[in-house]
């Protein structure tokens, strides 16, 4: 009949015969050539396939499925001469179809209806997402160049708020953490004699990374939960409602001051994550390695740059960012209940603090591409 098979009919038999390379290359042809093969008066189909070349998995599950088809049909089908490396193949066709309910077209590439919701709602939240993100900058580039747009005395709160209040808790973490990296480090440097490469990695770690991404993670369990707890009690007592009746913008009032005001806020909170950091390690250095204060700052001065610094501090904005976007998207998109409150709380610290994780690591890859 063609190159792929040759059909000949014994009565009720009919007779087809494989031949050449039945593999994904072939895929379309071997596809249209058994659809042409059609019984008319036969009751039986036999596949020989002593005459395979190459068989995969491709070609076992199109003729497998071509096999179904005359089944349904009352047509019996059969297989014989297959080699022992090329049956193989079509058993594991057979094997998955008696796992499962047997369904024409079971390996068509079209999504399941679990993946198909999936994917939706997915999109779905991206583009709210995006949407909102959009909204809320274009809202604080617009509340920039008309300041009298913007509620200052609620954004100095939030800075109050989200900044000073935080300090103590931001400092005492960075600095317990300084206090770690100190010693771990110092444990293995000992070894070598080189106690005073301590206050390169601890001011390194803590300046361009660990200090900036401390001060976020607890800003976000502390400010960003805050956001979302605080506007989603007020969607839940209409409140935001309440604003519109009155002719106010409830994202100028409620969510500009929280973005500006973190924004604001965390870069400054990461300098003195940075500072307690650096004290943590010195304390060490003064405590347990003999590098005594004096030793510590020069060595500091000699191993850190402007650009180590800069580096962390960029951060800041971004990770401040993200956090009053997702505290307050979360926010206002409670609606119903006290316990969608919580959730959309948790998830809202959750979202923050991975957020702050991805775009660090986007950071740190960019920054070693171009050598910052």
């Amino acid at each position: 009949m063609n190159a792929f098979l040759t059909v000949e009919k014994q009565g009720g038999l009919l007779q087809v015969f494989l031949k050449d390379d039945w593999v994904f290359d072939n895929l379309n042809i071997l596809q249209e050539t058994l659809d042409n093969i059609i019984p008319e008066t036969e009751t039986q189909v036999k596949f020989s396939c002593g005459g395979l070349k190459n068989f995969d998995l491709a070609g076992a599950w199109v003729l497998y499925e071509r096999s179904m088809d005359f089944e349904e049909i009352g047509v019996t089908t059969d297989f014989e001469g297959f080699r022992a490396s090329h049956f193989k193949f079509l058993q594991h066709i057979i094997d998955i179809a008696a796992t499962k309910e047997y369904v024409p077209g079971y390996f068509d590439p079209k999504p399941s209806h679990f993946v198909r919701n999936g994917i939706r709602k997915l999109g779905e939240n991206t583009i709210e997402a995006v949407d909102s993100v959009g909204y809320i900058a274009r809202a604080v580039l617009d509340g920039v160049k008309r300041p009298s747009r913007l509620v200052v005395g609620e954004i100095i709160r939030q800075v109050h708020a989200t900044g000073a209040a935080a300090i103590p808790i931001v400092m005492t973490v960075c600095f317990l953490m300084g206090i770690v990296l100190a010693y771990q480090s110092a444990r293995q440097l000992e070894q070598f004699g080189a106690n005073i490469f301590m206050v390169d990695l601890v001011a390194t770690s803590i300046f361009r990374e660990l200090g900036v991404l401390l001060a976020a993670i607890m800003v976000a369990g502390r400010s960003g939960s805050a956001f979302a707890a605080a506007l989603g009690t007020m969607k839940l007592t209409e409140e935001v409602d309440a604003l519109r009746v009155m002719g106010l913008n409830p994202n100028q009032i409620l969510i500009i001051p929280r973005v500006v005001g973190l924004m604001i806020a965390l870069p400054v909170l990461t300098v003195f994550a940075n500072i307690a950091g650096l004290a943590g390690g010195a304390f060490i250095g003064a405590t347990v390695l003999d590098i005594n204060w004096f030793s510590f700052t020069e060595r500091l001065a000699e191993t850190i740059d402007v650009n180590d610094v800069l580096v962390g501090l960029s951060k800041a904005p971004v990770f401040a960012f993200l956090i009053a976007v997702t505290g307050t998207l979360r926010g206002m998109q409670v609606k119903g209940s006290a316990e969608e409150l919580g959730r959309l709380t948790t998830v809202a610290v959750v979202q923050s603090i991975f957020l702050i994780i991805v775009a660090d690591a986007i950071f740190t890859v960019v920054y070693s591409r171009i050598g910052f």
